[in-house]
């Protein structure tokens, strides 16, 4: 072979290389490129709002449930309201302190969320002047499958000015138009909250978008009525009536029994107790039959939330939730462990009625020991001892004389 034909022939292995190198990093980014989820960026005066959504794009499996914590600077920032979401639910729970707002969103129903995906539209209310981070940390995204999604995540940011028009009043200015969601609940949760999949954490601050339980009376509450036995074929949400002795710990199991049908795909409970006679310890997600689950436990009352992540709903006699209570009261003492639906959805996504579909059986923990049985009606042991002594040595005295 001449040197030239060596020439050409390297000159098109070289050609050859590149070509196969081009290929291999456009493929290589094709598949880098997937779902981004972002927030964006936006300039205000000191007192003014803005609502910045966070979207979701290019999914290209459907989305079943994910859990977001957007954190902010909170002497620059203040979070006022979540809500417009494409997603059935949304429950969030604001640390105002530590500047965090945790989001959970999941679907109800079997089906899921594919495309650009409204997650949630926070409004931002400017406290003073300076520039804060907008940092978004995915926690859970997953598919109707239940498996992880990977998402690239965008950041945003807010730069606060420091006065407002001409006469040093903040100038309102209208926040960005979002598409409301057929259905967030504003009932919410913390859910805490809710929320909640890795817990939601407690916060000193209750969920704004939890509506808040009333608390139980710190008085000795009277021994409670047996609830009706619900009908045959009515799912029943129920906590067992339960006796400790004061200082020990025990398990309470919050159920849903009876379950027909499509399946259950989510649930909301509050649980309320009086913290005078018992406190929460925890709330185990690794006992709860729901492929995801949340607690947040506060003083007096813990929400609760339970959901699917696939396409089955659970069906049967339902693990809701396992608690691990302390008896802190004293003997004789006893607290009312109420139970409040918020709401049980079906895996149609048929939202379930109490009296109809479901039956609530509160219970009751009562403080064990001898301290609650009284020798004399009003007297304790300690009393009663010393009355029956000075009586014998009164009736001696009168004898002796």
């Amino acid at each position: 072979m001449s040197r030239k034909d060596r020439g050409v022939n390297g000159g098109r292995y070289f050609a050859l290389s590149f070509l196969i190198v081009l290929v291999f990093v456009f493929l290589t980014a094709a598949t880098a490129a997937g779902a981004v989820i972002s927030i964006p960026s936006a300039e205000l005066k000191v007192g003014e709002r803005v609502t910045l959504p966070v979207v979701l794009t290019d999914a290209t499996e459907e989305i079943s449930c994910a859990t977001i914590i957007v954190s902010y600077d909170p002497a620059i920032l203040k979070v006022t309201s979540v809500q417009n979401t494409t997603f059935d639910k949304l429950v969030y729970n604001s640390d105002t302190a530590q500047g965090k707002t945790t989001i959970v969103l999941y679907q109800t129903g079997a089906a899921g969320l594919s495309g650009t995906i409204t997650v949630a539209g926070l409004t931002f209310e400017a406290v003073k002047a300076g520039s804060s981070s907008l940092q978004l940390q995915l926690e859970t995204l997953k598919n109707n499958a239940g498996l992880p999604v990977a998402a690239t995540v965008h950041d945003g940011s807010v730069t606060v000015k420091a006065d407002g028009g001409p006469d040093g009043t903040p100038t309102p200015s209208p926040s960005p138009t979002l598409t409301p969601s057929p259905s967030p609940s504003s009932a919410g949760g913390g859910g805490g909250g809710g929320g909640s999949g890795s817990i939601v954490s407690p916060s000193p601050s209750p969920s704004p978008s939890l509506s808040p339980a009333p608390s139980p009376s710190a008085s000795v509450t009277p021994e409670p009525s047996p609830s009706p036995s619900p009908a045959p074929g009515i799912i029943t949400v129920r906590i067992d009536d339960l006796t400790v002795a004061s200082g020990e710990v025990l398990t309470a199991t919050i159920r849903i029994d009876g379950v027909g049908g499509e399946g259950l795909s989510s649930a909301r409970i509050t649980l309320t107790y009086n913290p005078k006679i018992v406190k929460v310890l925890s709330a185990s997600a690794e006992t709860s039959d729901f492929d995801e689950f949340m607690a947040n436990i506060e003083s007096g009352t813990v929400r609760i939330i339970g959901y699917q992540t696939g396409a089955e709903g659970l069906t049967g006699d339902v693990t809701f939730a396992q608690l691990q209570l302390k008896a802190t009261g004293k003997p004789g003492e006893q607290t009312a462990l109420g139970l409040d639906v918020i709401d049980l959805i079906d895996n149609e996504g048929q939202v379930l009625v109490e009296h109809g579909d479901f039956e609530v059986v509160a219970g009751s923990l009562t403080i064990a020991g001898e301290g609650g049985r009284k020798w004399i009606p009003t007297c304790g042991l300690a009393s009663t001892v010393a009355i029956v002594i000075g009586a014998y040595l009164l009736v001696r005295k009168r004898r002796d004389h």
